[in-house]
């Protein structure tokens, strides 16, 4: 097997095939993110605690996912629609396979804080930390594990900081707004207290990225959204995500997030940058 390390890698074959297959591109503004139904403003508004714990309630339901999922990508250069096997696990477990009929022809794992990729028609396998720096810089994903696996899984974190419950006009959706010491986390719900859209803006208000949450089926009980765009607006970049024949919970083990490099494969470590 053969092995290199390259901390000034970015092969366009690798970057483009995980910018399309990621869930996690998040990724934003070159295309508008679906407009949540407007909705007349409740006569009440349920407390800060009570989507708290609504949220927290979501988050003890749903575990984790496996699904196929039709995904479209677009940015200012291209779209790009793909077919993938995924799987999704708290809290930061990710396993990708982009299928073709000739089988999978790219697969990402994740789990633990490591990052495994391989590309098949390069018969490369690119390995390291699943960090925001790597992911960002290798596959334009700018994101932590945990937090895309909370926005496939639709369940949003509850948060602390000083919160704010009010209903968007415009959204037509009951809003919690939490304020931290580096910007503000949002949730936007509907009357049944389901998340619609979430977002993570810094400081200044600006949106690191943004997702919404549409098209809920309800599996024993528990209530998982099949469509799911997310933006990035830094990157100009989106996607959309609608997921098919879902299982909610499925009993996994760590080999589902386990790759082993095929005999004969180059091996790319891949290196933080230096700033």
């Amino acid at each position: 097997m053969g092995k290199t390390s390259d901390s000034r890698w970015c092969g366009s074959a690798f970057r483009t095939t995980a910018l399309f297959l990621i869930l996690a591109g998040l990724i934003a503004g070159c295309t508008a993110t679906r407009p949540l139904t407007p909705r007349a403003a409740p006569a009440v508004l349920p407390s800060a605690a009570e989507l708290e714990a609504a949220l927290a309630a979501r988050r003890d339901a749903v575990r984790s996912v496996r699904a196929l999922a039709r995904l479209r990508y677009h940015d200012s250069e291209q779209s790009v629609t793909s077919r993938e096997a995924i799987v999704v696990a708290r809290p930061d477990r990710v396993r990708v396979e982009v299928l073709s009929v000739f089988g999978t022809v790219f697969l990402l794992v994740a789990d633990d804080g490591q990052m495994t990729a391989y590309a098949r028609n390069e018969n490369t396998v690119y390995r390291g930390q699943a960090s925001s720096q790597n992911l960002q810089r290798y596959v334009h994903l700018g994101v932590p594990v945990d937090e895309l696996v909370d926005i496939v899984l639709s369940t949003p974190p509850p948060g602390d900081g000083r919160a704010q419950v009010s209903f968007d006009e415009a959204a037509g959706a009951i809003r919690l707004r939490r304020f931290v010491e580096d910007g503000a986390r949002t949730v936007w719900f509907s009357d049944a207290t389901l998340p619609v859209a979430t977002e993570e803006a810094g400081a200044d208000g600006a949106a690191h990225w943004r997702a919404t949450f549409a098209e809920y089926e309800d599996h024993g009980g528990v209530p998982v959204a099949t469509r799911i765009e997310i933006n990035l607006p830094a990157w100009s970049q989106s996607m959309e995500i609608d997921l098919q024949d879902v299982e909610v919970n499925p009993t996994l083990d760590h080999s589902a997030f386990a790759f082993q490099a095929p005999s004969g494969s180059k091996v790319v470590e891949l290196r933080p940058l230096a700033d």
